[in-house]
């Protein structure tokens, strides 16, 4: 199984989204507008001057057509910013930064509403906007940190090299997931120059058919940059028709070079030896410290 999934990415905020941003920014202005309006002529008695229409016609023509806009803008906003990428994906633009922006939009309309300036609803607009700059940077900081991975993952896929690998060691991080483990599975393997690496990957297994040292593997690694790897473990019936005579002088390497102590070598021998995948995942693997070399994902925060 291959320990690396695809990285994803929304959209870029290109110059017709920022065109229809803009465009929606100024409905959203007019929503707040005509929804503030509305509620003023309807509840305030003296908002009206005699050059002012406060018929019940006027006010339900303002509601019934700010508060549906107003909602409108907000969808509208959303959709142009994000784009049709699915939600968990991250893009150019926080979606609660579009929200937050759309709100302050909104309150900055409605501070005029009925011709008469309204400080109290002013007054939340500027933080509402500084909000807004905080979350869309944020945002942009993770869709080019997502960018800049998907791109170190198309080189690998492009130029890396495919070498075989030995799993040498397996340890439980004690967390599970339907009653599946997740285990620190390290592997070693020889690059194309003949230099003996190792490298660790995290990842839900199945709890009927766990890896096990001694296990067959594949890397796939970047020559010029050895760090940008992928890790694919063999299934048991791959592990189990692979050389054996492969995987111990694999395994006699890794204990003279101190990748493995005796003990770890000890054990991933008499595994290799008899075979024995029914051994339960707990414990015998004791938990353990490692770096994790992989190709770079950022999770959403």
């Amino acid at each position: 199984m291959a320990t690396d999934r695809p990285i994803a990415l929304g959209p870029r905020l290109s110059r017709g989204r920022i065109v229809g941003l803009a465009v929606t920014s100024v409905f959203t202005a007019a929503a707040g507008w005509l929804t503030a309006t509305g509620s003023v002529r309807a509840f305030a008695t003296d908002a009206c001057g005699a050059e002012r229409s406060c018929g019940s016609v006027s006010v339900v023509a303002c509601l019934a057509a700010g508060i549906p806009l107003w909602l409108l803008c907000l969808v509208a906003a959303a959709s142009t910013a994000h784009g049709d990428a699915p939600t968990s994906e991250p893009s150019a633009s926080s979606d609660r930064g579009v929200l937050a922006g759309c709100l302050a939009l909104g309150l900055l309309g409605a501070s005029l509403a009925n011709g008469d300036p309204h400080p109290w609803l002013l007054a939340p607009v500027l933080p509402l906007a500084l909000l807004t700059a905080a979350l869309d940077r944020r945002g942009a900081r993770r869709w080019r940190a997502n960018r800049l991975a998907a791109a170190r993952q198309d080189r690998l896929e492009r130029e890396g090299i495919t070498v075989p690998a030995l799993i040498t060691h397996v340890a439980t991080t004690g967390a599970t997931d339907n009653d599946d483990p997740e285990l620190r599975v390290t592997v070693g393997f020889r690059t194309a120059d003949g230099a003996d690496r190792t490298a660790t990957t995290v990842d839900i297994f199945p709890v009927q058919f766990p890896p096990r040292p001694g296990g067959g593997a594949e890397v796939r690694y970047h020559p010029a940059d050895p760090e940008n790897l992928r890790i694919t473990l063999a299934t048991p019936a791959a592990s189990r028709d692979g050389d054996v005579v492969s995987a111990l002088e694999r395994l006699a390497a890794l204990h003279r070079e101190g990748s493995l102590d005796t003990a770890e070598f000890a054990a991933a021998k008499a595994l290799l030896l008899t075979g024995d995948s029914a051994a339960p995942v707990h414990p015998p693997y004791p938990p353990q410290d490692a770096v994790v070399h992989r190709s770079v994902r950022p999770g959403a925060d």
